[in-house]
């Protein structure tokens, strides 16, 4: 890798902007174009004889003038209701124009073209509170439509039966026409801003890290990465196609090591790897491993139905909401590719040899997101040999697993329209904080990254979020104080693990939750504590001021 310009994540990033674009939802999207969009704005004629009316080319349109002569009007054209109540951020944004020529700017100074928004609409213009959007863009050339600009709409606006209008004023002696058209009102969900709400972003980054393969300027790659994790405002990020320790290492080097963290399970130049990126506030990282003693299926062994031993990266996270601590355990996957039956047949393979290692013991209570490069759909596959998923047995057992991207389609310029690859499949723990329709792709890196597909990547990032708010945490949880042990299995049945190489010969106890001393010796050069002879129950493992609390089965 060459040595990277930290220049260039700085432009990028004020390019970008922090943003949650993709989160946003349209709570208004009227063309304007046909009748029956039209039809949903109400007409409000308060004096003049002229009024609103209907254009196929231009959209909504009104002028002062007829038979020759202007005429004195007040016309308001009001849209349907709207509930901005659990909106935040919520933007107005419209394309106008007027003329004719000479009759752009008549009555801009007067506030003949206004734009307003109420939080209760009583039926008459004149009886309602209205607060002033300001700081549109005006046309200045005859008709020549203009974008408003993304207009704030006032939070003393915002109820659940908000609206917006458009107020035209003529007189007897000038007038202008005013042509309105794409009328759209967006805004943040509530559930963006709350603090006890996670958001997972997952993202094949083609070949990061290697020269060989993908696109040719490697620090731009990795710059444009780094800039779109920022922009994209994730808590934790599962990437495919990751090079080495290096790749993964330079990101968090660019995004800020006080801020970020991140890791892999395995590595090697130019091979395709799974890793994590993650917000060091909002998350902790207590083990990463690979998931590799599966049974073969389908004819192949379980690492060759993983593209000979592209093994699915687990990683046990640790977060903090409500003040509390939920652990969660992402499986970060990157299926065999290509559409051709013996491809396919190797990623029902493997996920007939995952499956029953999540629905084991050891997996089949803790709070489960599958996620990655699935390679192929949740309904259906690309594979034309075959018409079900190589996951339907995942999206069979509803009960406990659910593919929340299952019915998304691509929205980017590649594939479009096509189901999506890269999903996400939820455990039952999860069911009831997986925010309803949340799940979409990143689509604003177009936009903002140029030449994205070339220059970036040829996948989209596709997002989740999960609500905490109103959860309690489980017994079975990880320590999540920075006196954090990272200990593994857990729960355990026999041998405790303890992952960090510091604390080989060091004296240990175990204690119950009432703090009685259960067992205690010296941690053995293996770094493991033999806990089969525990009853079921829940423990602490103490190494002088270091903790981590486990289960027993």
């Amino acid at each position: 890798m060459k040595n990277i310009n930290k220049n260039i994540i700085l432009l990028a990033f004020f390019c970008l902007g922090v943003s949650t674009l993709n989160a946003q939802i349209t709570i208004l999207d009227e063309s304007l174009m046909t009748q029956a969009s039209f039809n949903k704005f109400t007409i409000v004629n308060v004096s003049g004889a002229q009024t609103w009316n209907h254009n196929s080319q231009y959209g909504a349109t009104i002028s002062g003038y007829a038979g020759g002569r202007s005429y004195a009007n007040e016309d308001w054209f009001i849209s349907p209701v709207m509930d901005l109540s659990a909106a935040s951020n919520v933007k107005l944004s419209f394309d106008h124009t007027r003329g004719p020529a000479g009759m752009v700017n008549v009555g801009v100074s007067a506030g003949w073209y206004k734009v307003f928004a109420s939080a209760n609409y009583t039926g008459d213009p004149a009886a309602t509170d209205w607060i002033e959007i300001t700081n549109v863009q005006q046309p200045t050339s005859t008709w020549s439509f203009v974008s408003s600009g993304n207009l704030a709409i006032p939070a003393a606006a915002k109820s659940a039966t908000a609206r917006i209008a458009f107020r035209y004023i003529s007189s007897d002696t000038q007038y202008a026409t005013w042509e309105i058209k794409n009328v759209k009102v967006t805004g943040d969900p509530d559930y963006v801003n709350n603090p006890n709400v996670l958001k997972i972003t997952n993202w094949n980054t083609e070949w990061l890290g290697c020269i060989d393969n993908g696109p040719d300027d490697e620090n731009l790659q990795l710059n444009n990465v780094a800039a779109a994790i920022i922009s994209i405002n994730s808590d934790i990020y599962c990437l495919q196609e990751i090079s080495n320790t290096n790749t993964i290492n330079s990101l968090v080097s660019i995004l800020g090591s006080s801020q970020w963290g991140g890791a892999i399970t395995s590595t090697g130049n130019c091979l395709q790897r799974q890793g994590i990126i993650y917000k060091k506030s909002r998350v902790q990282l207590v083990n990463s491993l690979e998931i590799n003693n599966g049974a073969s299926a389908q004819g192949y062994t379980y690492s060759y139905n993983w593209s000979s031993g592209r093994f699915p990266a687990l990683y046990n996270i640790n977060f903090t909401a409500n003040s509390q601590t939920f652990p969660i355990s992402i499986i970060n996957i990157h299926a065999k590719a290509f559409a051709d039956a013996d491809s396919y047949i190797r990623r029902k393979g493997g996920s007939q040899g995952l499956k029953p290692i999540l629905d084991g013991s050891q997996y089949n209570t803790k709070k489960l997101i599958i996620t990655g490069d699935f390679n192929d759909y949740l309904i259906g596959s690309t594979c034309y040999s075959y018409t079900d998923s190589p996951y339907k047995n995942f999206i069979d057992d509803a009960s406990n697993y659910s593919g929340i991207t299952k019915n998304l389609t691509n929205v980017g310029y590649a594939y479009y329209g096509a189901p999506l690859i890269e999903n996400f499949i939820i455990s039952n723990e999860l069911f009831s904080n997986y925010i309803s329709n949340s799940a979409s792709q990143e689509t604003s890196v177009l936009q903002s990254i140029y030449d994205y597909y070339n220059t970036t990547s040829d996948h989209l990032p596709v997002s989740a979020w999960f609500d905490f708010s109103n959860s309690a945490a489980t017994d079975n949880v990880y320590s999540a104080s920075n006196n954090l042990l990272n200990i593994f299995p857990n729960p355990v049945k026999n041998e405790l693990q303890i992952e960090n190489s510091q604390f080989e010969n060091l004296q240990f106890e175990i204690i119950d939750l009432s703090g009685r001393q259960i067992i205690n010796g010296n941690l053995s050069n293996t770094k493991s504590v033999n806990v089969s002879a525990l009853p079921s129950g829940i423990y602490i493992l103490k190494i002088g001021s270091l903790h981590g609390k486990f289960v027993k089965e």
